[in-house]
């Protein structure tokens, strides 16, 4: 048996994994390294898979969403102090961006432990190791955005600044008894800076003694102090201080980078929690913000889902103003959904498989009550998107016999199968005999299998449940003026989209010719349709 992966790049963009990933994404950069909610639980592994939806549950219990947000804003204003931690380790000194960073996050990592409270099912994110850095540095805090080695860090290195400090004031006093003698001379203030302009024009006479002159000019002539014998010993001085305090700072650097290293355990332990802090927080306000709840994880056949939701249709209907009907589906080994055009059949399957992939991955699903395998494979299986289409060099039911043929070389127990409108870009009799062979083939190797699909008989044949969307509520009228998004708007107020249990002897209608009237279709068309239709019928 071929060993493929748990989705393709079609079912993926189906049943909404983008969407799910940039739902959970995480706020810090120890989350975004963190595999916690982003695995993937396997037969086995009911009990861990279990155990972790149930966790994220809690937490979104324990917290309401601002208290959440709020917890992910701190997160969010982690700095990242891999890279620093890791410079250090290998014996660079540490830098004021270093050391802030530092401080950032270990005020970042106390403020979180205050904020989880009591919280078991969130990570300690501070301990001994991360107080103790904290006061380490603590001294050369200044404000919330910058860091100073301050003097009180070390005696030697205050001691060396006050030497540089009496140097270069003694230095300044001497140059300055220099400037004012040239400021005297020149008839000008009394400050200069290292280089300064004499004009030409302004002093004829040749330069007075104390100025060096650096370049000359047709206008003008560049100068400077020309510093005595007294100053030049001052200087001098000066800068061996200088070097001194350089030295002390440098060796402090180096000290605290060695007390900061001697703390990399519990630093890197801390990083790793706030990366499980990060990735679990993301899952509970997404599991609080659309009400999801753990599923049951069963080790046997059968899905049952009770009010399930497609959450990435349900934010998109919602941040309109609409509504997301749920959909409630059981069976054991396959499925058939029917029901009209645009009722929601394509939704209730990737429904379902929305649902496995939260379950699969430990996260509680949306839907009041689920109950479920662990799926080895979801596979979409229909004509998918367009940018999957292998470059248009297959016909639209080549590529998918192509996907069948995949799906079922890898088919196992507990595989989920979604099947949406398979083949039926060929003749409706080959359409039914795929399907229905499809379907009793997936069953016959403990796969589960949903299949929408407007082909009667299939469920019969296919010794399948069925499922419909009821459909329109009475058609609308036509809205005037042809506005299309009108005219959905007005069709979606109509369409009950509620799926419900049928026998197979209840004759269905897909209302395609009510929509077509609907949408503009020319009338003509439509009234020669409805009266085939009803010879067909008789």
């Amino acid at each position: 048996m071929i060993e493929l992966e748990f989705l393709d790049r079609t079912t993926a963009l189906a049943i909404g994994d983008d969407w799910l990933a940039a739902a959970l994404a995480p706020s810090s950069p120890y989350g975004a390294r963190d595999a916690i909610v982003r695995r993937r639980f396997i037969e086995g592994e009911e009990g861990a898979a279990t155990a972790q939806a149930q966790r994220i549950a809690r937490i979104a219990d324990r917290f309401d969403l601002a208290e959440m947000e709020a917890l992910r804003a701190t997160l969010g204003r982690m700095p990242d102090i891999a890279p620093a931690l890791a410079r250090l380790i290998v014996g660079d000194a540490l830098d004021d961006a270093q050391a802030l960073a530092l401080l950032r996050f270990a005020d970042a990592a106390i403020e979180l432990q205050r904020m989880r409270a009591d919280c078991e099912d969130l990570p300690d994110c501070a301990g001994e190791e991360i107080e103790r850095v904290r006061a380490l540095l603590e001294r050369g805090r200044v404000g919330s955005h910058a860091f100073y080695l301050d003097d009180a860090f070390d005696a030697d290195l205050r001691a060396e600044r006050e030497r540089f400090e009496e140097a270069r004031a003694r230095f300044e006093s001497a140059r300055g008894r220099l400037e004012r003698t040239v400021a005297e001379a020149l008839g000008r203030g009394a400050r200069f800076d290292e280089e300064f302009i004499v004009m030409r024009e302004s002093f004829v006479a040749p330069l007075p003694p104390g100025i060096r002159v650096v370049r000359e000019a047709p206008t003008y002539l560049l100068c400077e102090i020309d510093l005595d014998e007294e100053t030049r010993a001052l200087l001098e001085r000066r800068e061996e201080a200088a070097r001194g305090v350089a030295l002390a700072e440098e060796r402090l650097r180096a000290s605290l980078a060695k007390r900061v290293v001697a703390s990399t355990e519990g630093l890197e332990r801390t990083m790793g929690r706030l990366g499980e802090f990060d990735a679990v927080l993301a899952a509970a306000l997404w599991t609080r913000r659309f009400a999801c709840r753990p599923a049951e994880i069963s080790g046997e056949g059968g899905i049952d889902i009770v009010e399930g939701r497609w959450l990435p249709l349900q934010e998109r209907l919602e941040s309109g103003g609409g509504t997301f009907v749920p959909s409630s589906m059981s069976w054991s080994g396959a499925a058939i959904v029917t029901g009209p055009n645009m009722g929601g059949k394509s939704v209730a399957l990737r429904t379902v498989g929305f649902i496995a992939l939260c379950a699969s991955m430990g996260l509680p699903v949306p839907a009041q009550r689920a109950r479920l395998a662990l799926p080895p494979m979801i596979r979409w299986l229909g004509i998918g998107p367009e940018e999957e289409r292998r470059g248009g060099l297959l016909s639209s039911f080549a590529g998918e016999a192509v996907r069948l043929r995949d799906a079922f070389a890898a088919l196992s127990p507990r595989a989920l199968l979604l099947v949406d409108e398979f083949a039926r870009t060929t003749t409706p009799r080959e359409s039914f005999a795929i399907l229905v062979a499809a379907l009793h083939t997936a069953r016959a190797r403990g796969a589960e299998a949903i299949a929408a699909t407007h082909l009667a008989g299939v469920a019969a044949a296919a010794e399948a449940r069925h499922f419909a969307v009821r459909g329109l509520r009475g058609i609308p009228a036509r809205t005037a003026g042809g506005d299309i998004e009108r005219t959905l708007a007005v069709l979606a107020d109509c369409m009950d989209y509620r799926i419900e249990e049928i026998s197979e002897d209840r004759r269905e209608s897909s209302d395609a010719l009510a929509l077509a009237s609907l949408l503009g279709v020319d009338d003509e068309i439509v009234a020669r349709a409805r009266a085939i239709v009803k010879t067909i019928a008789e």
